[in-house]
């Protein structure tokens, strides 16, 4: 084994036993029965051991002449992991985790059901981590007190908007619907052992974790009362909050860029997308103007969905189109299956990765509260970008690629899991994906919002923009109705920078292929 292989196993086995929100939202069961500590000390702790990592890291590149080049990308994936992630450790718990996009309320009520269990330790632990739900709602209560106390808090709106989910959640009663009792029994049960199990499940929601849902609930509206307003949505109106967006640029694009240089980067390809919404839908609708056209596609009521169902059929006929062209595109194709699934909570579209250890297969999800919300020009786009050619053949690939070290496989980096996502979108258009024209503006659409997205998080964060400019511009600029450009814009609030990955970490990848085209090997 070499040195870095050695420094290698220590981060990962490190990043596997503190980051359990990101093992908890991939389903993995490793550290089943435990939830991350979320105390000042433990992030203070953690961030100084990531430092800790990279500088190694650092040392061994710099005075390893004879470090081959596997190793020497080895040693880089933790430089920059190991320092992005002590970065995004630093705002973490009194905004993303009451966010009510991305919150964890929402992230527990998508992702405690999903787990793929099969052996009886398995269920004994997920049992646990039911029983140790009520004490991370302590901790977590502990902590945004304090983070407010110090002049660092969310957003009234959004504490409030949080607590109603939850309340609105345990309003319903405990049954067959309720997500805290979706997680079927492991595999290896007999009949009567899994019902046996899934009645214990279901008792410890009822007396434990419903409780302590209600009393975040309460901690929620409590807070709420120092929240920030909505004319200060970005964290450069808490403590040290400029310094640190400065940091998480950094962190989720990898590039020496400022928050103006990438508010300016949006405002160009804003207006270049304008031509080709001009050119591309315009002949559509037989209109020539840019403002006409975004409001036809965010107004036209025939191009809404009515259904979940409708949603996720129209997006498995795409994905299938994508599996059965993928072979003549890529060399390389994962075994893991991918499939659509609706969702009543959480974000409006995401990947859930596969595990090659549990069979747990790779699954995108759209949310379909309100399905009118999704226009139907749409869906392929978003498709493609969650599953084939997008996050499925990547993330699935990453997973079954055994050669490379599982800091590699299992700790993303932002831009480039994004941005790939992003570029696989016109890549399909290369490929012939689309159905239609139509289907084609879609990709536009999908540009657009990444588009808006460097505009409105650098004018939130960094520029002092208000909530509703931020709405107003989105808007403005692309075809998204209110409710999806508001729960964007909410999104951006409460996770500064990861919504500048997407179109930066695209422009890269556009950049490197047209400086590998030049090569006399393409």
């Amino acid at each position: 084994m070499t040195d870095a292989h050695a420094l290698a196993d220590a981060y990962f086995d490190y990043r596997q036993s503190t980051d359990l929100f990101r093992l908890f939202s991939f389903g993995q069961v490793d550290n089943l029965d435990r939830w991350e500590d979320v105390s000042s000390a433990s992030l203070a702790e953690r961030q100084d051991r990531l430092r800790e990592f990279a500088d190694e890291a650092e040392v061994m590149l710099q005075g390893g002449t004879d470090i081959d080049l596997a190793d020497r990308v080895l040693l880089d994936s933790i430089v920059f992991t190991a320092r992005s992630g002590a970065i995004q450790l630093q705002q973490r718990t009194e905004q993303a985790l009451v966010n009510p996009a991305f919150g964890f309320h929402n992230t527990l009520l998508t992702f405690i059901g999903r787990f793929a269990l099969g052996t009886a330790e398995h269920g004994a632990a997920y049992l646990d981590k039911l029983r140790n739900l009520p004490a991370l709602f302590e901790a977590m209560a502990i902590e945004l007190r304090t983070s407010a106390a110090d002049g660092r808090v969310a957003l009234e709106r959004h504490l409030n908007a949080s607590a109603s989910t939850i309340e609105n959640r345990l309003a319903s009663p405990t049954g067959p619907d309720d997500p805290l009792c979706a997680q079927p029994a492991p595999t290896e049960l007999d009949e009567a052992a899994a019902a046996a199990w899934m009645a214990e499940r279901d008792l410890i929601v009822a007396d434990e974790v419903r409780p302590a849902l209600a009393a975040h609930a309460a901690v929620l509206r409590e807070l709420a009362g120092q929240g920030r307003s909505d004319d200060a949505a970005g964290i450069m109106h808490t403590n040290g909050g400029v310094e640190l967006y400065d940091e998480l640029v950094w962190s989720h694009t990898t590039l020496d860029l400022t928050p103006q240089q990438i508010h300016q980067i949006g405002l160009d390809q804003v207006a270049k997308l304008a031509e080709e919404y001009v050119a591309i839908a315009g002949p559509i609708f037989e209109l020539n103007n840019v403002d006409d056209i975004l409001t036809h596609l965010r107004d036209e009521p025939s191009m809404k969905y009515q259904s979940g169902e409708d949603i996720v059929r129209d997006a498995t006929v795409a994905l299938d189109r994508a599996a059965e062209v993928a072979p003549d595109w890529f060399n390389a194709l994962p075994e893991a299956e991918c499939t659509a699934n609706e969702i009543p909570q959480g974000p409006l579209a995401f990947y859930s990765t596969p595990d090659p250890d549990t069979g747990k297969p790779g699954r995108f999800f759209f949310n379909t509260s309100e399905p009118s919300a999704w226009s139907t020009y749409q869906l392929e786009a978003v498709t493609f970008h969650e599953s084939i050619p997008g996050h499925h053949l990547q993330l699935a690939i990453h997973a079954e690629t055994e050669h490379l070290h599982p800091a590699q496989r299992r700790l993303g980096i932002t831009a480039y899991l994004e941005g790939w996502g992003l570029y696989t979108e016109r890549l399909a258009d290369e490929m012939g994906l689309y159905s239609s024209e139509l289907a084609r503006v879609g990709m536009l659409s999908a540009d657009s919002m990444r588009a808006c997205r460097l505009v409105v998080d650098t004018g939130m964060h960094a520029l002092g923009w208000s909530r509703q400019e931020a709405i107003d511009y989105m808007l403005a600029n692309s075809p998204l109705s209110l409710r999806l450009v508001e729960g964007e814009i909410d999104r951006y609030i409460g996770m500064p920078g990861q919504a500048l990955s997407y179109m930066i970490g695209r422009l890269e990848l556009d950049d490197m292929r047209a400086e590998a085209a030049q090569s006399p090997d393409f």
